[in-house]
């Protein structure tokens, strides 16, 4: 069982020297040369033997990029893994064993935006990887206990069940078991499903209380798109194979909506769905399984403005030209799906964007280069529901994304631009 129960005990805080040791090796299947021991060192990392949790603050997690935190543990141990951002900042957590193998990943189940995870581990070495969701840019804070420790995150619901329908309250984790061959599953489908994959493929549609988990089962090798729709809803997916491994999850990849796709191909052989949902159990969520169709996947990641089309025209982009001092446009952005603006850096400089609500609006803004490739993210910037991103540019060309933070958002946004020059 992957959900475990604690009570809150206070413990004593215990944090690593100001200058931690680096792995010297590429532990857990080379996931990192850069991994820092919780403890300090190796032999101060083992928390089945810790008389507290194991914790760093304030590390830095790049744009793009993440933090690899290492830790052992000497006898078979129930142990909490915790990832918080600082300032209002959204980590997503993953684990890894000594091989390189996941063991569990989290978003969201800390509440506010961290990440929490309760779970049973066998003696070895663990990696704790953590990064921002979306690739953001971030300071977390990084803690490792067994479940007497004391918790760094809340838990999804504050430290009550707050109706989320699993049955567990105090000090918990709000999570799925893996899906094992014995785990009771709604079918999808009916028997294989190669046949049905085209359009919108095979689909169910039930709340999380009456159906956590879905099966589907593969003749022939087949590259998918799986996908749990609902915002009000705000499922959270994961897929297993036929013997309870997880081989994805994934949490708000279109605005509430989650989104798995699997662009080489699964082998033939037995699937599982697993579903939780982080607002309301009861709400209806429909699931599917369709065909992956790259062309398409590409469309939606530029509807959706995580990833920026070519600046070749062959999608809609308003051009703002060269930034000379300061330029202020308005736009109607309906909901999640993004509109888009190109804009030239006429030589190097700074270069600041606001994007403010004028009507109905919850903005959120991302700039790419020539190439696409992700420069800045901004959200709720400087305590508001507004963006703002300062960044060093080249001179060149650039585009940028922006977009609601929901579909319920339907309003005016406001982009303001100035671009400042180095002193002479």
């Amino acid at each position: 069982m992957n959900l475990k129960l604690s009570g809150l005990v206070a413990g004593a805080v215990l944090f690593t020297s100001a200058i931690p040791a680096l792995a010297q090796n590429a532990y857990c299947g080379g996931l990192s040369m850069n991994a820092t021991w919780m403890g300090g060192a190796e032999a101060s990392s083992d928390i089945s033997t810790a008389g507290t949790f194991l914790g760093m603050n304030g590390l830095t997690v790049p744009p793009s990029g993440n933090v690899v935190t290492l830790f052992t543990v000497s006898s078979p141990s129930d142990v909490r893994i915790e990832a918080a951002g600082q300032a209002g900042g959204d980590t997503v957590m993953e684990l890894y064993d000594a091989s390189g193998a996941m063991v569990l990943t989290d978003d969201d189940s800390g509440g506010n935006w961290s990440s929490r995870a309760e779970t049973f581990l066998n003696p070895g070495q663990y990696c704790v990887l953590t990064r921002g969701f979306g690739g953001g840019a971030l300071l977390a804070d990084v803690r490792v206990g067994l479940l007497e420790h004391e918790p760094l995150t809340a838990g999804l619901s504050g430290g009550f069940d707050g109706g989320f329908g699993n049955g567990f309250s105090g000090d918990m984790f709000v999570g799925i078991d893996p899906c094992t061959p014995t785990t009771p599953a709604t079918p999808l489908g009916g028997g294989a499903i190669d046949g049905m994959l085209a359009g919108s493929g095979v689909s169910a549609t039930n709340s999380v209380t009456g159906a956590p988990y879905y099966r589907f089962i593969l003749n022939t090798p087949q590259a998918v798109s799986i996908r749990a729709e609902n915002q009000n809803a705000d499922p959270y997916i994961y897929v297993f194979d036929g013997q309870g491994s997880l081989l994805a999850e994934n949490d708000d990849y279109e605005s509430f909506d989650s989104r798995i796709d699997f662009t080489a191909p699964l082998a033939a052989g037995v699937y599982c769905i697993g579903m939780r949902s982080l607002a309301d159990d009861n709400l209806p969520i429909t699931v599917s399984v369709r065909a992956f169709d790259a062309q398409a996947a590409l469309q939606e990641l530029y509807a959706s403005g995580e990833a920026s089309p070519p600046m070749d025209g062959s999608y809609p982009m308003t051009a703002l030209g060269s930034i000379a001092t300061s330029v202020v446009r308005d736009g109607q952005v309906p909901g999640s799906t993004a509109i888009w603006y190109s804009f030239n850096m006429p030589q190097s400089g700074l270069l600041v964007i606001d994007a403010v609500e004028v009507t109905d609006s919850d903005p959120i803004i991302i700039v790419f280069d020539q190439l696409g490739r992700e420069l800045g993210y901004s959200d709720d910037a400087n305590d508001s529901l507004n963006s703002q991103l300062t960044l060093r540019l080249d001179a060149g060309n650039y585009t940028m994304s922006v977009r609601q933070y929901s579909d319920s958002y339907q309003g005016i946004i406001r982009v303001a631009m100035q671009r400042y020059v180095p002193a002479q």
